[in-house]
């Protein structure tokens, strides 16, 4: 976690040399193990025995030289592994270890920096403050190094916290989920209607056993919207020289566009909510194995190359990650099955599907409509009866035998519907609320 430090004017040069300094010695022992080692895998101890009094000429202090060495030895092994050409040390983070930095109060620390030692003061957030809390309450620890990152002029320490996850709670559903472009489609059964024998006797005064439920995420509306704004721009900064029409993408004026638009921010925004509305119940989770790259597949098919961009910008392995996190910090199970054919098979009949009217609606041999998504979280809990148990794989087991074709066609309506309400959205009109925030209709306020 980043927390940004409010530096002087003096503290930050002597930041800045500190900052040369560790560079300087960082390359210095990278150039020594690339000659003497040749691609040798290298152990810090019997290097800083080699390298300690050729480092101590360079003026930095005893704790940052150790903390050099290390990080130089961690860059040499990452390249002895992967080879290619030798590395080239351009900017550093410096490590700070537990002799060189501690609290000095709750919003400042006393760190060593070139030339002494200062005592610089915090601008804390509500993050950093509840993880502090949760070091106070021994349900976290925080590591007793952190790193000193520059961004332009600004220097921030970085904590690490090792978080104690909370104790496994007895599920109440199983749910799965599928990761698209606009949407996260998930199934969710729930094992109290399913499994309790009186919730069955009085099934019309229950909730569904099992239910299909929609995020909309709108990522490929994301991508639309900033890459019609970036060509906008571009076209707009066009300039024609000597007959010859250069792109407006190479001016300093895009870059500087550019670089406020917050298409990253609102990416990770949305990835935070999902991952948080799929965590908030005691669940089992359970989503496919998409694989390291699952964007390269999914384009291999795709002719468009606006399609192929948008499917690109999908952050679908980071909305599965995220998810995967929080689920072990609250003490969650989460089970991966397999991704063979779930998105083209039916879940009642077995049947492969195919799509004779686009690549969403697939239709089965027994003449019924299903969405592909729908398939795809119905096949993912068949799959994941195997890895659940007893009790609550016969609930689910239950729960998938009471789907018929005429349910299977009413989800894959109201799939649509969630589809189509996105696609309905202008994509070059610049949106200044997420998507996920509900709309005010009092006071004479509309939707923004």
């Amino acid at each position: 976690m980043a927390v940004p430090l409010l530096l002087d004017g003096n503290q930050l040069m002597d930041y800045l040399e500190l900052e040369g300094a560790y560079r300087k010695v960082k390359q210095l022992v990278v150039d020594y193990l690339v000659r003497s080692y040749g691609g040798k895998r290298a152990s810090y101890f019997k290097v800083w025995h080699e390298v300690k009094d050729l480092v101590r000429q360079t003026g930095l202090p005893f704790a940052y030289q150790q903390q050099a060495v290390k990080d130089a030895v961690e860059t040499y092994n990452s390249w002895a592994e992967t080879e290619g050409k030798p590395p080239v040390v351009k900017r550093v983070a410096p490590y700070s270890d537990e002799r060189t930095w501690h609290f000095g109060s709750p919003t400042a620390v006393s760190i060593r920096l070139m030339s002494g030692r200062h005592i610089v003061e915090l601008w804390p957030h509500k993050r950093f403050w509840r993880f502090e809390w949760m070091v106070m309450t021994r349900r976290a620890q925080r590591s007793s190094t952190i790193r000193l990152k520059r961004v332009k002029n600004k220097v921030y320490a970085i904590f690490t916290y090792e978080v104690e996850p909370e104790r496994p709670k007895e599920p109440a559903a199983v749910i799965a989920f599928d990761v698209n472009e606009n949407t996260v489609v998930a199934a969710r059964v729930d094992l109290k209607a399913s499994a309790d024998v009186v919730a069955r006797w009085n099934g019309e005064w229950m909730s569904p056993p099992i239910s299909i439920m929609v995020f909309r995420t709108d990522f490929g509306r994301l991508a639309r919207r900033y890459g019609a704004i970036r060509r906008r721009w571009a076209e707009e900064l066009s300039v024609e020289i000597i007959g010859k029409r250069l792109s407006g993408t190479h001016t300093r004026e895009y870059r500087k566009r550019v670089k406020k638009l917050k298409e990253r921010d609102r990416k990770r925004d949305r990835v935070n909510k999902v991952a948080h509305e799929l965590t908030k119940e005691p669940a089992f989770l359970v989503t496919e194995n998409i694989g390291k790259k699952p964007q390269e597949g999914m384009i291999e098919d795709k002719g468009s190359p606006q399609l192929r961009h948008r499917i690109k910008q999908t952050p679908i392995k980071t909305v599965v990650e995220k998810t995967r996190d929080k689920a072990a910090e609250r003490g969650l199970r989460f089970v991966v099955v397999s991704s063979y054919r779930n998105s083209k098979t039916c879940p009642i009949h077995g049947a492969e599907m195919s799509f004779p009217l686009g690549p969403k609606i697939g239709l089965c041999p027994h003449n019924h409509w299903v969405h592909r998504d729908v398939a795809s979280v119905l096949n993912m809990l068949m799959r994941t009866v195997e890895k659940l148990e007893p009790v609550c794989a016969e609930a689910v087991k239950r729960a998938l035998s009471a789907v018929d074709e005429k349910t299977l066609e009413e989800w894959s309506q109201y799939v649509l519907e969630a589809e189509r309400a996105v696609r309905a959205q202008r994509p070059d009109v610049l949106a200044r609320a997420s998507p996920m925030t509900p709309t005010q209709t009092g006071g004479g306020r509309g939707h923004l």
